[in-house]
């Protein structure tokens, strides 16, 4: 049963559902359309569809063009047209589709404003015509195609990455192409995934080797249960023959891993992972710009022949006085990197994927970050000597300090009373329980997860003090009862976020002036 054959009983109600379910895959939308076809009679359907007329961007907009073509005479194009009319804003597919029905029927030179929109949009689409065979001759010619055509299509919004994509099924298939609609298959935003899915699903040279290669690594590689299910649906009974062949051709291409750095996270929870690996004779160096509450944000890799592309970067990085690294780590590295992917969200950019596959390998994939230090007693007893502890975190991290403009608002009311020293928790409670209620409570799950981060960072730097008190604490703001302003770690942030706000007010670095 599809996600369309629940009995509606008309066709108003069945084009509903089409427009309701944007994710259906084609041929259930041609199913439906079908079923609309056989249960009503032509009248009934031109009664449903002259409704609908001044609606076509929505999903059901392809459908509703369909029944017209289908079942056309004179009033039904000219309520076509004068619906177009109103309609300036649709996407130029859209557009040109249901103009061509009025062009069809010799009605066009009627609608003035109308002919010379579609005048306009054939010389647009002619163009973005040349454009798609552009880029497809890159991704076949050029050995970056891959990685420079995914990073542009990252600044696209998703709805015209999805019509790029949908003129790319159209084009012939070649290795360059099919490789890139894989990549985009791993895309973290659901509407280019499926664009991606229907375009490499196209009819086009569908027996091809390579495609059916591509839909065997999506079969096994796929973090989506759903799409690994299409892919070995799409096949069929070699699923299984097609995924070994894949597997066992990948052994001899399989990145190796040669170095690795991990830093510290900043106040903002941000910290970098880079990780260089030699593949097929050649040195590829990637950095991973990973966010604790949105992923990985952005991504940043080379392929290079020469192996000093490799010491360069390091040697950067561990250059940078502020700094704090822990390199040749790979543990530390994956398992941070595999829990970042998990935080990703459909802003991600796609290109993400080509650079994973680059230094790690198709096989590795997104996993809940566990943490690398093991003591189960940590979770049962509260920190020793917390204020010590707490100091000690943050001490390592110094630019773990809320810089809101709540907090320099705070910072510079309490330096403006009459005899005020530094901030101080039991002389200026309201001030502190202000900023926990409006500002830090909202914070807690960040630095809970910057506490992960760090107890992992610390345990493989060799210090395990660090590390345990770190993880500790996480595990403590991850329970309710210790979401209170008086938290001695809570009381410690804000007394150094107010006293680095009043720093730096005092030496003009007021970042609310900007």
């Amino acid at each position: 049963m599809d996600a369309f054959s629940i009995g509606d009983d008309t066709p108003e109600a069945m084009l509903d559902a089409l427009r309701d379910a944007p994710a259906a895959g084609e041929a259930a939308r041609e199913a439906q359309l079908s079923r609309i076809v056989e249960r009503f009679p032509a009248e009934r359907l031109r009664e449903a569809v002259r409704g609908r007329l001044r609606m076509l961007g929505g999903v059901d907009g392809e459908a509703i063009l369909r029944l017209v073509e289908a079942y056309a005479n004179p009033a039904l194009l000219e309520e076509l047209a004068e619906a177009l009319e109103d309609q300036p804003d649709l996407a130029p597919e859209r557009a040109w589709e249901a103009l061509s029905l009025i062009e069809g029927a010799g009605l066009l030179d009627d609608y003035p404003a109308l002919l010379e929109r579609w005048e306009e949009l054939g010389e647009t689409l002619d163009s973005e015509d040349d454009a798609l065979e552009t880029l497809v001759g890159q991704l076949e010619e050029e050995s970056e195609g891959s990685w420079v055509a995914l990073q542009g299509l990252g600044a696209v919004e998703p709805e015209v990455r999805a019509e790029i994509l949908e003129g790319l099924g159209r084009s012939p298939t070649g290795p360059g192409l099919v490789s890139f609609l894989r990549f985009l298959s791993f895309a973290h935003d659901q509407t280019t995934r499926l664009a991606a899915l229907d375009a490499l699903a196209s009819d086009a040279n569908d027996d091809d080797l390579t495609r059916r290669m591509a839909w065997a690594s999506i079969a096994h590689d796929h973090p989506d249960a759903e799409v690994r299910d299409r892919a070995r649906r799409h096949l069929g009974p070699e699923a299984d023959e097609v995924i070994a062949r894949v597997l066992q051709g990948r052994e001899a291409d399989r990145p190796r891993v040669i170095r690795t750095l991990v830093t510290a996270l900043d106040g903002a929870g941000r910290g970098s992972i880079a990780v260089a690996s030699v593949r097929r004779g050649e040195r590829v160096v990637v950095t991973f710009l990973c966010d604790v509450m949105r992923g990985v944000v952005d991504v940043v890799g080379q392929v290079h022949d020469d192996p000093a592309v490799v010491s360069t970067l390091f040697e950067e990085f561990e250059a940078d006085a502020d700094l704090c690294v822990v390199a040749d780590a790979p543990g530390l590295a994956e398992g941070l990197l595999a829990g970042s992917l998990l935080l990703c969200g459909p802003e991600t950019n796609p290109v993400l994927r080509f650079w994973v596959e680059q230094a790690l390998g198709p096989d590795f994939r997104a996993e809940p970050f566990g943490g690398l230090v093991r003591d189960d007693d940590l979770a049962a007893h509260a920190l020793e000597s917390m204020d010590e502890a707490i100091g000690s975190i943050l001490d390592a991290c110094p630019d773990w300090v809320d810089a809101s403009d709540l907090t320099y608002d705070i910072a510079e009311e309490i330096a403006l009373r009459p005899g005020a020293g530094p901030p101080d928790p039991r002389r200026d409670a309201g001030a502190y329980r202000y900023l926990f209620e409006h500002r830090l409570l909202g914070r807690l799950e960040p630095y809970r997860r910057m506490l992960f981060w760090m107890a992992s960072f610390w345990e493989a730097s060799g210090e395990p003090r660090l590390a345990r008190s770190a993880l500790a604490l996480a595990w403590q703001l991850s329970d309710s009862q210790h979401e209170v302003p008086g938290h001695p770690f809570l009381v410690a942030l804000t007394t150094r976020s107010l006293q680095a706000a009043q720093d730096d007010i005092r030496s003009g670095l007021d970042p609310r002036a900007r």
